[in-house]
Parts: structure tokens; sequence; C-alpha cells
């Protein structure tokens, strides 16, 4: 759950430095220099990003992750379990995430309700394609994992994805997915930075966009074949939920050895747009009821 306020897991699958290198996360160091960037909550912000669910971390996990000094950390972390967002275990004394933090989480997952809404017609999806739906939304320039929905079939080939995992923007169906959906301005600020962090490859990364904006407006969804250097193959669809001013996207990804082009196009592209257009008509249909705030306990 608290990935939903801000945090962010390394792939299973690969080495944290190259995770942090592929979101374009930046330490606050690296910040741009801006007069209301608070350089202190930046850093607080990014030891809480370094966990997940149910890890537990030391001071030490903790500098490797973030690249902040060891000093910087512990008063961090001594500050945190104070607040309530990490707690401490007496025998290690190593952090995982506290109460609070959960809670946000939580609260944040009750508000927009698309989890709930969204599972039943993504394990159909994943039943009927045998193969991997997630959803997710932006982290700087990647796009991290909310929900994960894998195929019944042990015997299938399974997408080494999970929740809070994160995929990169520019060369991914579902990063690309969302950075052609996005509102303007947002587009052009991703736009940018790719750009700056990417100077080398961005020709390549350009017309992966530009591909991707054509396959959305001519199919509305798409696709990446063999994407991240990997031997996946993807469909991406974006979900603007107006309601709540957010935008998510979906995407359904096998083994790109077992996904021909015409097969992505014709069966699984169309598949997955109305799939997602399905959650997006039941969560317009989800009408929240009008409760009394509660009362607030200050403990």
């Amino acid at each position: 759950m608290a990935e939903l306020v801000g945090r962010f897991v390394r792939d299973r699958s690969s080495a944290h430095p190259t995770s942090v290198e592929m979101t374009g996360l930046a330490k606050p160091a690296q910040a741009p220099r801006d007069p209301n960037f608070v350089f202190a909550l930046a850093k607080g912000l990014e030891v809480l990003a370094a966990f997940s669910d149910g890890e537990h971390l030391g001071n030490q996990d903790l500098v490797q992750r973030t690249g902040l000094p060891k000093a910087t950390v512990s008063r961090l972390t001594s500050t945190l379990v104070q607040l309530g967002y990490l707690s401490v275990e007496p025998g290690s004394r190593k952090f995982c995430m506290g109460a609070r933090l959960l809670g946000m989480g939580a609260s944040v997952q009750r508000d927009i309700g698309l989890h709930q809404v969204a599972r039943p017609f993504m394990e159909r999806l994943s039943h009927e394609t045998q193969m991997t739906v997630s959803f997710g939304t932006r982290d700087r320039l990647g796009l991290v994992f909310l929900e994960v929905v894998r195929p019944p079939d042990a015997t299938q080939l399974i997408v080494n994805t999970d929740v809070g995992s994160v995929l990169p923007l520019a060369s991914t169906a579902i990063g690309l997915a969302y950075l052609v959906a996005a509102p303007v301005r947002e587009r052009a600020q991703i736009l940018r930075r790719l750009r700056e962090r990417h100077a080398g490859d961005w020709d390549v990364l350009r017309a992966n966009i530009e591909r991707a904006h054509q396959d959305l407006e001519c199919q509305g969804f798409v696709v990446a074949q063999r994407s991240w250097g990997r031997n996946v193959s993807a469909v991406g669809v974006p979900l603007w939920l107006k309601h709540s001013q957010a935008l998510y996207a979906f995407h359904c990804a096998g083994p790109a050895t077992s996904l021909p082009m015409s097969f992505i196009r014709k069966d699984v592209g169309p598949r997955t747009v109305a799939t997602v257009r399905a959650i997006a008509d039941a969560m317009a249909a989800t009408l929240r009821p009008d409760l009394r705030p509660l009362a607030v306990y200050e403990p």
C-alpha cells in the first residue's frame, strides 16, 4: 500500500542501482535549483521510498540505497520513527514502514477505489490471454506498478514484475501509454527530462514516442516488443480518471516468443482496450457515499 504515497521498489530481477538509474531518480543534491525546493523534505522522502512491503533495513542499507551520508540517514530515520512513519525492530535496530505510512497508503487506495474495481476485470483478461495484466502510474521517469495479476496457469511464463516494480517510461508499452496520454504540460516536462537524461539515445527514444502516439491514435493501444532489453512484449492502454484527475496505464504482457505481432495487434490489443473501457465505466458508475469526516485523534 505504501507505494501509493510515493515509494518505489527496485525491480525484483535487477540490482537497486540499475533501477535508480532507470527511473530517473535524482538525489536531492541533483534536484533543480528551485528556491521552493525543500532539500530536507526530499531527503526524508528518499529514505521512505527505499522501503518495500515487509522489508527491514538498517541505516547502512539506506545509505547504500539513497546515496545520502550516514549521519544524515541516522537523523532522518530517528525523526521518522518519532513521527510514526517508520518503526524500529528492538533486536536488530532495523527499520520497517510504520503504521502512519501504511495508513496513508490505505487512505489513498480507499479514496481512489481503482484497485477494487479493476481487479476482477484484470483477472478475467489475464485468464483469457494467459498473460500478466498490470496497472500503474508515473514516478518521475518511471512507471510504478500498483496492481499485478498473473495468469492462473503456473506452466505459463510469468512476467517478472510485482507491485512496486518500476519500468522506464520511454521504452515499455505501459510507460509509453502513460507518456503519450499525459496532459500537455506534464508531457512536455517528461520529454525535457528524458532528453536531458538520455541525450545520447534521444533520437531512438523520440522515434519510440512518436510511434506510440500513432499507435494510440489509430488503435487505442501502444505496443512494445522485447521492451527494456527483455524477451517480453506488451500492450499498453492509458486510463484517465476524471473524478480524481489522475492518469494511469494498464498493460497486458507476456513472452515475446509466444506473441507474434499479428496476435498482439488483432487480439491482445483490442481485448486490453475493451477491458480498460469496462473499468472506466465501472469507476464512473461507482458512487462514493457522502460520509461525515471522522473524528481525529492526535496521539
